[in-house]
């Protein structure tokens, strides 16, 4: 989802070209259930307009973007993709352009485990979610170190609502 000038706006599957200017986490709440959210704010490559790219933390596009977002060149516009599954309707991956160039995935990176609990399969997404932290950080004081503080992710930044499945931005 990408939220511009205080409206959301759902786009059919594709990119959203632009340069990051922060990234944050944001709870919420989806039927009943307590969610999280990842929030890319950035600012579009051709309009200048400030827009929110969000998803959610506990899904396989935060992993694909998180194990990507590294090999970025954070000073440069990049490209932010879904490509939908062909098994899963309700499951999107995340591919990074930057330079006409797809970011590869860093192999090594953290994936959830599945164990069993009480007979039930439950997913620990500890180790990722530990990395997607390291690098919301990093990515935030590198990012500080270089633009105004006025482009920082603020709750005053346009409404976002939040799902707890990946939903086509």
């Amino acid at each position: 989802m990408i939220h511009k000038k205080g409206e959301t706006v759902t786009h059919d599957f594709g990119g959203y070209e632009g340069s990051i200017l922060a990234i944050r986490e944001k709870e919420g709440e989806f039927e009943g259930k307590k969610t999280v959210a990842i929030e890319v704010k950035m600012k579009d490559t051709k309009s200048d307009e400030i827009a929110i790219v969000q998803f959610t933390k506990k899904a396989w596009f935060a992993l694909g973007f998180f194990s990507r977002i590294e090999k970025a060149d954070l000073t440069k516009p990049l490209t932010i993709g879904v490509l939908p599954s062909d098994q899963n309707e309700k499951m999107s991956f995340c591919y990074l352009k930057q330079n006409n160039e797809t970011i590869k995935s860093d192999k090594d990176f953290p994936k959830y485990t599945t164990m069993k609990i009480s007979g039930e399969d439950v997913q620990d997404w500890a180790a990722p979610f530990a990395r997607f932290d390291a690098i919301i950080k990093s990515i935030n004081e590198k990012i500080a170190s270089e633009k105004p503080q006025s482009e920082a992710i603020t709750d005053d930044a346009p409404p976002v609502p939040v799902g707890d499945s990946d939903l086509p931005f």
